[in-house]
């Protein structure tokens, strides 16, 4: 068998040329060796290769059979060499990552750093963004950030569900009244990371679910300035309760409408296609492996 397979290469030339004087040519090596080592491959499988005459060959219906299967095994062999050949280039080049920044202070702070301190020759162009990037379009590499993707033509990949639960301070419900639906929500003051004069909230408590369109005191687009506000008591707002835990060092935070939580929010990675370069791939496997650490 490992003959055999040392010999493909001489029959796809062989094949090719549909000459064997051409092809001992091509590969540097004398006719009859080249000869021998068909007829050896021949008399290996049990079935002829090639007809012949005396000035050309053509191959059998085995032959072509063969062929396509030698052609498999090639590329097969060829693909393995320059992925192992890659492992040994130093990626570099440059990485343009659209992010939101509520994920970023949620999820991601610290990871982008160990990723350029491991690969020093990738450059890293990061911006915060309120929005998802039709990277078919926009000149970004990837977009990572909570909620539906809206382009269908992406390559989505989740990173992680989020369950945020709602907030405030014992403080503050000195001077409000614990709401105890969620459309109480509305008569108090509220902080949500938005631009929008409204934010919508989905709760749910077994099959009864509740949308309620609120109408923010304080709009932020940092998680940051949201548990700032939060905390000095200025009203309520949706957190991730393992962010609520970093942040309250002092115990003040309550958890309000326990009995009736919040809807998922997942986080996504997108990528215009699955084909990318090496420098995109390890960024992707360290971003997968961050997120797989949280969970």
């Amino acid at each position: 068998m490992r003959k055999l397979l040392a010999d493909i290469p001489y029959f796809i030339e062989a094949a090719n040329r549909s000459s064997f004087t051409q092809a001992a040519e091509a590969l540097d090596i004398p006719l009859a060796t080249l000869s021998r080592r068909i007829a050896a491959m021949e008399g290996s499988l049990g079935v002829r290769l090639f007809f012949r005459t005396t000035r050309t060959i053509a191959l059998t219906e085995d032959g072509k059979e063969f062929l396509e299967s030698c052609k498999f095994i090639m590329a097969e062999a060829n693909g393995v060499k320059e992925r192992l050949s890659q492992k040994q280039i130093e990626p570099s080049g440059p990485i343009r990552l659209s992010v939101e920044a509520f994920v970023y202070h949620c999820c991601m702070h610290g990871a982008l750093g160990k990723f350029t301190k491991k690969y020093p020759n990738i450059d890293l162009h990061t911006i915060f963004s309120a929005e998802w990037k039709d990277l078919h379009r926009e000149p970004f590499d990837l977009d990572i950030r909570t909620g539906q993707v809206p382009y269908p033509e992406l390559k989505v990949r989740k990173l992680l569900s989020l369950h945020p639960a709602l907030y405030c301070t014992a403080d503050f419900l000195k001077n409000h009244p614990k709401p105890k639906y969620p459309n109480d929500l509305k008569r108090l003051p509220f902080i949500a990371q938005t631009q929008e004069g409204r934010y919508t909230l989905t709760c749910s408590k077994g099959d009864d679910v509740k949308t309620v369109v609120l109408h923010p005191k304080h709009t932020v687009q940092s998680v940051g300035l949201a548990l700032e506000l939060l905390l000095a008591g200025q009203g309520v707002a949706t957190v991730i309760p393992q962010l609520a835990k970093v942040f309250d060092k002092n115990g003040d935070l309550v958890q309000l409408l326990p009995d009736w939580p919040l809807a998922k929010v997942d986080i996504n990675l997108t990528l215009p296609n699955d084909r990318m370069p090496k420098r995109i791939r390890l960024f992707v496997d360290h971003v997968v492996e961050h997120f797989q650490s949280l969970q």
